[in-house]
């Protein structure tokens, strides 16, 4: 059995008429993952040709929006008690998340942002999906340090000793499944760009609804440009309605 522990820190003391602010372990983890999946969100996508500062403007917002969405569902559908207390609970971001409001939020954000910024959105999406499965990890670890998934009591080898009896954690089951899908997702990315060894390096039009050229070029298996791979680059054309394809190839 896992034992039961207190995510609690410490209290940062009242100043200026305000707190004291209770820091859990819940909190740091989440800013650690954040951290570190924007950095790697940045590193990855400018491999993909996006420029850095558009990936951090990018980031920046969808972080902001997915944590306000993330909190205002959290207090209207799952607490709504709350706002009768209180209505100025809404503005209290730090009391309750939801990870579909965060996912909720960040939607909107990445369609609203890419769109108006006209920022690629295929390859920022595929820099977030690394960044976003690292960072999950954390914030799973952090739900699991908060106990606040609790389950059916069990005997089960992995259940948490809360303080009525042992319990299942659902923070503790989705972190290790976090934990093996990054993992299985990262060995089928690494495989599928050392065994992709052709790609459309050229879609070129020689008259407009004539014909279609596309040159292929062979790469190395370990080719770096092989990491650039998204779905929008393996979706070109495969053949033209209105004229004749020639292929030509090249090794």
């Amino acid at each position: 059995m896992i034992p039961y522990f207190d995510g609690h820190l410490f209290d940062i003391p009242k100043l200026f008429g305000l707190g004291p602010l209770p820091i859990h372990m819940f909190g740091v983890l989440v800013a650690m993952g954040v951290i570190l999946g924007d950095r790697i969100v940045v590193k990855h996508g400018t491999k993909l040709g996006l420029e850095a500062r558009d990936i951090k403007f990018l980031n920046a917002r969808i972080v902001i929006v997915g944590f306000i969405v993330a909190h205002l569902v959290s207090v209207i559908f799952y607490f709504p008690e709350r706002i009768k207390e209180s209505p100025l609970i809404l503005l209290n971001f730090w009391a309750g998340l939801s990870s579909f409001g965060g996912f909720l939020g960040a939607l909107l954000a990445f369609l609203y942002y890419t769109r108006k910024e006209k920022i690629p959105a295929l390859p920022y999406a595929d820099a977030v999906a690394l960044g976003l499965a690292v960072g999950w990890i954390f914030g799973r670890t952090g739900c699991f340090t908060a106990h606040d998934h609790p389950g059916l009591r069990t005997d089960f080898f992995l259940g948490v000793r809360y303080p009525e009896g042992t319990r299942h954690d659902l923070g503790l089951y989705e972190l290790l499944f976090t934990i093996v899908m990054t993992e299985s997702c990262g060995t089928v990315f690494v495989t599928a760009r050392q065994t992709y060894t052709a790609m459309f390096s050229q879609v070129e039009f020689s008259s407009p609804g004539t014909s279609l050229r596309l040159r292929w070029s062979k790469r190395a298996k370990s080719s770096a440009h092989a990491s650039s791979m998204t779905p929008k680059s393996m979706s070109h054309p495969v053949c033209s309605s209105t004229g004749p394809l020639t292929a030509s190839s090249t090794l």
